[in-house]
């Protein structure tokens, strides 16, 4: 049996969470990432259109959005070839029966987001024309949400990732993990790892590695 391989921080998944934090802890730990597929970003991450909008989630959330904005605007020097952001306003719109709701809406997101403002009907079905005048009864716009470039985001880490030392191994599907002195122990198709910590990055597959790992699905 060959030898476990040793690093700091073994991530499980190679899509946009994975991705990510191999990029992130890269720059401060040795990483090593697990994919199963023969490429990263093969399932969700590689079928995905996404929008950068500051008014979407809880509290929480939106505010880890304002957070992320200079990031994707001004991403590090060789992140990407390409702008990662193409503007691409956001319309919210409610018929008769939902225009309290809208309105309450309209104040909660104007409250983190000023440049949300509200729109007549009129305005609405001018800008998108297939709105129906016979269903719309208010609307409000975010002119400043925008398009990402999953694609540009998700090589950009990876490659951010490469260039910081980690090693990302493809076709490393997880049969088995567990945890001996302080270390866990992923055995895979293309090797077993060993590290003090681990990310669970596997999407979809998330529950299935938690149960590997001796964790409780969350559905």
């Amino acid at each position: 049996m060959n030898a476990a391989e040793e690093t700091d921080v073994i991530i499980i998944g190679g899509g946009m969470a994975g991705a990510g934090a191999a990029f992130e802890i890269s720059h401060s730990a040795k990483v090593v990432l697990l994919e199963r597929e023969s490429h990263c970003g093969y399932h969700t991450t590689g079928r995905s259109a996404a929008s950068f909008t500051e008014n979407y989630g809880n509290g929480v959330i939106r505010r880890i959005v304002l957070a992320s904005r200079s990031f994707l605007t001004e991403p590090p020097a060789g992140f990407s070839e390409y702008p990662l952001l193409g503007k691409r306003g956001m319309i919210t719109v409610a018929r008769a029966d939902q225009i309290d709701l809208l309105r309450e809406d309209l104040a909660a997101a104007q409250g983190l987001v000023p440049s949300i403002v509200a729109m007549t009907p009129a305005e609405a079905i001018a800008s998108v024309p297939v709105l129906r005048a016979e269903y719309l009864a208010g609307a409000y716009i975010e002119p400043h949400s925008m398009d990402i470039d999953v694609n540009g985001l998700h090589q950009g880490y990876l490659r951010g990732a490469r260039a910081r030392g980690a090693r990302i191994v493809t076709n490393a599907g997880v049969t088995a993990i567990d945890r001996q002195g302080g270390q866990w122990r992923v055995e895979t198709r293309a090797g077993t790892f060993r590290a003090p910590m681990l990310v669970n990055a596997a999407g979809a597959w998330g529950d299935e590695v938690a149960i590997m790992a001796g964790g409780r699905p969350v559905g």
